[in-house]
Parts: structure tokens; C-alpha cells; sequence
């Protein structure tokens, strides 16, 4: 019999699996590709090529080690050989048949705002809970006795390798191109999205955006297989929040608040919470604010779907974008150009950016720039010639962050603190 458990990727859902399986007493063999053991680890350290692979039963897979597509990890044809399962850190929370009450939200845009709000929301209301799995804690350090309400983010990647998956809700917040290069087409991003259609229990419930007509399509396609799930359609219910802008926002409320009368919150205490909920970092983040200008940081818009959500919530936009391109470029945000005033471009992208934004005729001025600090210390020093004007700075780079960035929260870091640095130059 299989007992010795691989794992590949050691950043922090590899290592929460690695104390997990640890304090099971599991058979395990580690190893990471791009660090080297510290002393905790060297004891079950070994390549994946040196594995005892007639002994493996199973490897769990970092997330962002490529399993599917072009350029799959060298690992995948190993495991396939020989017939191993590959599985995430997520699959050893829901093994063991968590009690909870579940929701599993995925989704390309919005879903880590759905998860802190519906958090927030069940917080404010005085109920238990815990976010885990692509934001949050990794779920498997979750305790699988425990009663609270739990909220699972997951990607794309993750859905690919969780067959335990098992959830009370299920959430898909829209779809659009996105983790092309991982998965090699949309059919199987897709794919891999409407597979938490799947993991929803029999009395489970799906909740479907009814603004997002190709994802309704394709999940009333899913559901002709699945007769089971109680399906609950969005329909445009108005509620207000004081700190998140945004007609892509409104449906995340909607969301929240059709969930959360099915745990049983009443109605008033959800609006409530809702109105005073404030948004995760980077995302439409006020930076700063004056009678003449607004700046907002929303650099997690890492595709132009996102983009062109930001963009079609202000007025007099001098935007901000550029970094690693997806396969669409600009995407839908090319179209949502009517409020912008002037575009500042930077990053590996900035020359293609260039050429979609020329061909659709923008006539109002681009700008060019070898990084994000010139294009800041150029556009405070323009500030003072336009101030007579209300106008928006808005940072929405429609691009991953990865050409100069580790992420897009170190990239919106980073512009925070070059504005703030800037504004104490201009006169407020």
C-alpha cells in the first residue's frame, strides 16, 4: 500500500500542508524548486526526480505550479506515469468531512471582495467565521470540527485539484479571459471555474449573477447533468454602500445579502453592515481626496475587465496603466474610454497598450514611460495646470503585476507611498 505523501512548493500553503501531514504523522517527502531547505525541512527534502515514486500515493501542488495546459510542471508527466493524484492543500481540509456550513466563492473578478464582505457582514452579526483557502488562512489548518461558517476562495488552479470538495454555497462572481497562459485556452478556464458547480452538496444552493448572461448560459448548460442544486438568480435588488463605488459592486451586495438571509441574518442587520463595509486595499482605494481631485489606487485590476469596472465609475479620468499584458491586452477596458482625459502608460506592455488605444480612434492625449515612479513625479508636476478642473487619477493597470512587481499589492504599495511622497509638493 501508497503511504508517502510528495509535496512540491513550499511557500505558505505547501508549509501549512507540510505541518498538517507532520502532526498526522504522514510519510512525507518535500521539495521546492526555486528555495532551498532550512533546517526544519532538510530532513525530508529530496527532488521530485530522487522520489520513491512506486510509494507515492499523492502530491500536494503549490498553486501556482502549472498542472494543466502548455509549459505543465515536468512533475505532471511523473505523477501521470505512475499513476499518483495531484491535489492542493484545500483537498486535507475537506478529506475529513468538515462540519461547517460552507461557502465557496470563485469567479476572475470580485472574489475577494465577496469573501471579506459576507465576512464582514456574519462578523458584524456577532456569527463565527474564517476565510481560507487562495485569501485568507490555508484551509488546512482549518479545524474540521469546528462549527463556524466557513468562507473558501478558490482559483481556477485550485479547482483543479480539490476531489473532496464539498460546499453549502456556491458562488461563480462572473467570467471573462483570464490565467490564459496557465490553462492554455478559455474553454479550460472555463472549465475549471464551473467545476465548484459540482462540489455544491445535493440541498446545496448555487448563486447565479443574472447581469453575467454568458456565465448564466453556460451554468444552465452545467446544471442539465446536476438536478439536485437549488439554483438562487440574482435580480438586481438595490443596496447601498457608502465606501465601495461601482455597478460591478452591486452585484457582489446582491450576492451577500441573498446568502446571508438564507443562514438565516435578517434582512435590515445585512443592508446595515453592507453600508458600512469598507473595501480591501487596492481595490478602488480612495488615496486621497480634495475639492478639485480624487486619486484611486485600484491596482489588483489585473485584466481589463477590471479596468474597465473602475473606469466606468468616474468622471475626467487621467488613467494609469500598464505592467504584463494578457492575452486580450486592454480587453473590455478599450471600450470604456468616454470620461478619459489623458492615459499614462508604463511597464512591458505600455507599446501594445499604445497601438489598441490608437486604434480605436482616442483622440485626447498617451503618454509613455520607462516606470511607474517617472510617470508619478511627470504627473505631479502636470497637477498644478489642470487643478482648476475636478478631475480623477486613476491607477487600474488592466495588467498583471510580474514584469516589475511581486504582486499587485506590493505594485499598489509602491503607488501609495510615491503619491503620498508627491503630494506634499502641490498645493492642496
Amino acid at each position: 500500500m501508497r503511504d508517502l505523501t510528495g509535496i512540491l512548493g513550499l511557500g505558505i500553503s505547501g508549509l501549512a500542508a507540510f505541518e498538517l501531514l507532520k502532526k498526522q504523522n504522514k510519510n512525507i517527502v518535500v521539495f521546492d524548486d526555486k528555495i532551498k531547505p532550512n533546517f526544519k525541512l532538510k530532513k525530508y527534502w529530496k527532488n521530485y526526480l530522487s522520489w520513491d515514486w512506486n510509494n507515492l500515493s499523492r502530491i500536494i501542488i503549490s498553486p501556482g505550479i502549472k498542472i494543466s495546459g502548455k509549459n505543465k510542471h515536468p512533475i505532471v508527466k511523473f505523477a501521470e506515469k505512475h499513476k499518483v493524484k495531484l491535489q492542493n492543500e484545500i483537498e486535507l481540509y475537506f478529506e475529513q468531512k468538515p462540519k461547517s456550513i460552507i461557502i465557496g466563492i470563485t469567479g476572475t473578478n470580485g472574489k475577494s471582495t465577496l469573501v471579506s464582505l459576507i465576512s464582514h457582514i456574519l462578523s458584524e452579526n456577532k456569527i463565527k467565521n474564517i476565510i481560507c483557502g487562495n485569501f485568507g488562512n490555508p484551509a488546512c489548518l482549518v479545524n474540521p470540527s469546528d462549527k463556524n461558517i466557513v468562507i473558501v476562495e478558490l482559483s481556477s488552479y485550485q479547482l483543479l485539484s480539490i476531489p473532496s470538495l464539498k460546499i453549502d454555497f456556491g458562488i461563480i462572481t462572473n467570467i471573462s479571459n483570464d490565467h490564459i497562459d496557465y490553462h492554455g485556452n478559455f474553454d479550460a478556464y472555463l472549465n475549471a471555474k464551473l467545476r465548484l458547480i459540482e462540489a455544491i452538496k445535493d440541498d446545496g444552493y448555487l448563486v447565479v449573477n443574472h447581469k453575467d448572461v454568458f456565465l448564466k448560459n453556460k451554468i444552465k448548460q452545467k446544471l442539465r447533468n446536476i438536478n439536485e442544486v437549488n439554483v438562487i438568480n440574482t435580480y438586481g435588488k438595490e443596496i447601498k454602500c457608502n465606501n465601495l463605488l461601482g455597478e460591478h459592486n452591486k452585484i457582489l451586495f446582491e450576492i451577500s445579502f441573498l446568502i446571508l438571509k438564507k443562514i438565516g441574518v435578517e434582512g435590515t442587520s445585512i443592508k446595515s453592515s453592507i453600508f458600512n463595509f469598507v473595501p480591501l486595499p487596492h481595490r478602488m482605494e480612495v488615496v486621497y481626496k480634495s475639492s478639485y481631485l480624487e486619486i484611486i489606487n485600484d491596482s489588483k485590476a489585473t485584466n481589463g475587465e477590471s479596468a474597465s469596472a473602475a473606469l466606468k465609475s468616474y468622471e475626467n479620468i487621467h488613467w494609469i496603466a500598464g505592467g504584463l499584458e494578457k492575452k486580450d491586452g486592454l480587453g473590455k477596458a478599450i471600450k470604456h474610454l468616454q470620461q478619459v482625459e489623458a492615459i499614462y502608460l508604463f511597464g512591458s506592455s505600455k507599446k501594445r497598450f499604445y497601438k489598441q488605444i490608437k486604434e480605436t480612434n482616442f483622440q485626447r492625449k498617451i503618454f509613455l514611460f520607462k516606470n511607474l515612479n517617472e510617470l508619478i513625479k511627470y504627473l505631479f508636476e502636470k497637477i498644478p495646470k489642470i487643478k482648476n478642473n475636478k478631475f480623477t487619477i486613476l491607477f487600474s493597470p488592466a495588467a498583471a503585476s510580474f514584469d516589475e512587481y511581486k504582486n499587485f499589492e506590493e505594485r499598489g504599495t509602491i503607488f501609495k507611498k510615491e503619491v503620498l511622497k508627491q503630494l506634499k509638493s502641490i498645493d492642496k
